[in-house]
């Protein structure tokens, strides 16, 4: 289903690497330029390791939790934040799998996630809905249709899954935790806070912005590449990934977003790269007017927040089954 990412016309060219005059595997859209399998790989690296020193992501002894889902993104991120570890002996990478329970799709992205985590060796942690919320995702979004709000799946799921994930790196005693947000994935998480009005939230989209001491800082070393090229790259290095869509994932108002890029890159093919810059040059304007003084702590399960509730809890009271429930009592404590 990719082939079409490699080459319009796949074996049909001539073309050579511009690096070493080897058959070219794919051609740079934003500089046409060929390059073979090896400096492609190469490329992509590079980009990945431009990302984490511009944005000062990690320190020399961190402990990288990687929110690894199996899917493409995640994946190429563990590989290659694999390989950039192997120079600094002092950190150490583990991954944090969250299984929110999708009947039918999450089964077969664990076991290509635990795959991939032997292969290289990663230490793991299995954080799965069912043990955090007593309920799968598939059965909250069935409660959630007996309900007048009916939020759409991905609402649930986000936010749920950044509190999984945040619960499995502190029982890690991690530091950091990567996630495999890609330049995709950042521009049109700027466009959607855009237009829904959402300005503030804008200035905490930094690559490298904890927000609060109470969080473990979230890096995003994926930032700078594309889907097309994170695909390519797992291509190119032969890595087995989940490639089904989510089956919750036609509700999301991202894909309407997605689309508009995707159209708006015919005319620029440099769109998502200009996108981003401009974010890059928001963002701190936008941080300088937030003060972590105004966080305080959720009244229900103790977690910083903004308001009263946290985002976990006014959930939680939005569904009938699991009103009286505290995702509190789950958190462990910081090592």
């Amino acid at each position: 289903m990719y082939c079409n990412l490699i080459w319009p016309n796949a074996g049909e060219h001539n073309m050579k690497c511009i690096k070493c005059e080897a058959p070219a595997f794919t051609k740079l859209l934003t500089s046409n330029t060929p390059l073979c399998r090896k400096h492609y790989v190469e490329y992509i690296e590079k980009k990945v390791r431009y990302a984490i020193k511009k944005h000062n992501m990690f320190s020399y002894n961190d402990k990288i939790a990687v929110a690894y889902s199996g899917g493409k993104d995640s994946t190429v991120l563990l590989h290659v934040l694999h390989k950039i570890e192997q120079r600094y002996p002092k950190s150490e990478l583990f991954a944090v799998i969250v299984d929110e329970g999708i009947s039918g799709y999450r089964d077969q992205a664990l076991r290509i996630a635990l795959k991939n985590v032997k292969l290289l060796g990663i230490p793991y942690e299995i954080v799965s809905f069912k043990d955090l919320f007593t309920h799968t995702l598939d059965e909250i979004v069935l409660e959630v249709k007996q309900t007048p709000k009916k939020l759409t799946a991905c609402t649930y799921c986000g936010v749920f899954r950044r509190r999984a994930i945040d619960i499995g790196a502190k029982s890690l005693g991690a530091t950091k935790v990567a996630t495999g947000h890609n330049l995709d994935d950042e521009v049109q998480t700027f466009l959607l806070n855009l237009v829904r009005g959402d300005i503030k939230r804008i200035g905490r989209l930094s690559p490298s912005y904890s927000g609060m001491d109470a969080f473990i800082p979230r890096v995003k070393p994926l930032r700078y590449v594309s889907e097309r090229e994170i695909v390519l790259y797992a291509l190119a290095k032969n890595l087995e990934f989940h490639s089904d869509p989510c089956p919750y994932s036609s509700t999301s108002t991202r894909n309407e977003v997605r689309e508009f890029i995707n159209k708006a890159e015919i005319r620029i093919p440099s769109v998502r790269e200009n996108l981003l810059a401009a974010f890059d040059i928001i963002s701190p304007l936008l941080r300088k007017n937030i003060s972590d003084a105004s966080i305080k702590r959720c009244k229900k399960c103790g977690a910083p927040t903004s308001s009263d509730l946290c985002q976990v809890c006014k959930l939680l009271e939005s569904i009938p089954k699991m009103r009286n429930f505290n995702i509190g009592n789950k958190i462990p404590p910081s090592k």
